[in-house]
């Protein structure tokens, strides 16, 4: 067989397979009746799913919240009944003082040794409250101030530098933890006003 007797099998104007134009439009048409729209009984059907899953999750979540509120609250009743039982050791050790103090005053024979014994109760307080972070204002040689002192009484001064300086102590006034616990009351100096003719 010579190269001029072979003949390629020509394209049939007739052939069956669609032309690229008609391939397109088949495609577009079943993406088409892809998209149809859902149903309404598919709808409900998704939207009763979707509504019983968020309440599924919101009753976990109230679940969970109810768990953690009781383990706060029960944390907090634990926290309040260590915190009794140290106050209530520290206060023990304060009653000890007192009673050594009781002893010693029984047998003392005089007022120095009674005095002692009182000092050191107080002493005992002050480290104790000390401890617990109350600490007692400063009052004598300060200016008057009406956030932390109450004033009982007032003092006439002619000398203009101790105008609104506390004289006097009559209470003493705390702070706990740097917040205001108790005023102190004091006495203090205001200057006189002199009368105008």
């Amino acid at each position: 067989m010579t190269d001029e007797n072979f003949e390629e099998p020509s394209q049939s104007k007739n052939s069956s397979e669609p032309a690229p134009q008609e391939k397109k439009e088949e495609i577009q048409k079943t993406d088409n009746s892809m998209e149809k729209p859902a149903t309404e009984e598919e709808s409900l059907e998704l939207l009763k799913t979707k509504t019983q899953n968020y309440l599924d999750q919101l009753l976990r979540l109230q679940a969970e919240f109810s768990n953690y509120r009781k383990r706060v609250e029960k944390e907090k009743m634990e926290a309040i009944k260590f915190g009794r039982v140290i106050m209530i050791e520290r206060m023990i050790t304060i009653l000890d003082v007192m009673e050594g103090a009781l002893k010693h005053s029984q047998k003392a024979t005089d007022i120095n040794s009674l005095i002692k014994g009182f000092e050191i109760v107080v002493q005992e307080f002050f480290r104790f409250l000390k401890s617990e972070g109350a600490q007692p204002l400063k009052t004598l040689g300060e200016h008057f101030d009406p956030h932390l002192h109450e004033a009982l009484e007032q003092i006439e001064t002619n000398k203009e530098e101790e105008n609104n300086i506390i004289l006097e102590e009559i209470q003493k006034g705390y702070t706990l933890n740097g917040q205001l616990l108790r005023p102190a009351k004091v006495k203090v100096a205001k200057i006189k006003i002199k009368e105008t003719k």
